[in-house]
């Protein structure tokens, strides 16, 4: 159990960190790139400005974590066992997303203000009171995502690969 522990500035890329508990972790400015975090636990863990370009986040749980400013291009949220990554509540403002698999990602009331999902898999994705504003969803796979009251105030939609439903977005 890695819980609480400062890990500021590691270089912890490529390693298999599956079903670790990071939970308070302070993993801000880390390497994770490639890192197979797959079920881990970083609840409420800074990753303030972390690297976790590529990493394996199959089934992880962020709740309320800080990822502000943190590159996540490319990463597989999507586990084919149907179990869902977590990160309700957490500070995503910033973020690079850009790529990334996010199948029926949880990312109820998140702030990803300024950040860059181009062309994510949010299929099925539950978006409902996320803070969107500004953020860049060119080129996303939304189908059967919940927006409901969901900031989308100068949120770019170009591209999309399936038309939003009004039904999807309150706001």
């Amino acid at each position: 159990m890695l819980q609480g522990l400062n890990f500021s500035g590691a270089d912890l890329s490529r390693l298999d960190l599956r079903y670790i508990n990071f939970k308070m972790a302070n993993l801000s400015g880390c390497n994770l790139t490639q890192a197979n975090l797959c079920g881990a636990c970083l609840e409420r863990a800074d990753l303030s400005g972390s690297m976790l370009d590529g990493a394996n986040l199959q089934g992880v749980k962020m709740l309320c974590s800080n990822a502000e400013g943190a590159s996540l291009k490319s990463c597989n949220f999507e586990d084919p066992s149907g179990l869902k990554a977590n990160l309700e509540g957490a500070n995503l403002k910033g973020v690079d997303m850009e790529g990334s698999q996010m199948t029926g990602i949880n990312l109820r009331v998140a702030t990803l203000k300024n950040a860059k999902l181009k062309n994510c898999n949010l299929r099925g994705a539950t978006l409902a009171g996320t803070d969107l504003e500004n953020c860049d969803l060119s080129g996303c796979d939304l189908q059967e995502a919940n927006l409901r009251g969901s900031n989308v105030k100068g949120a770019i939609f170009e591209e999309m690969l399936t038309p939003l439903h009004m039904s999807q977005s309150v706001r």
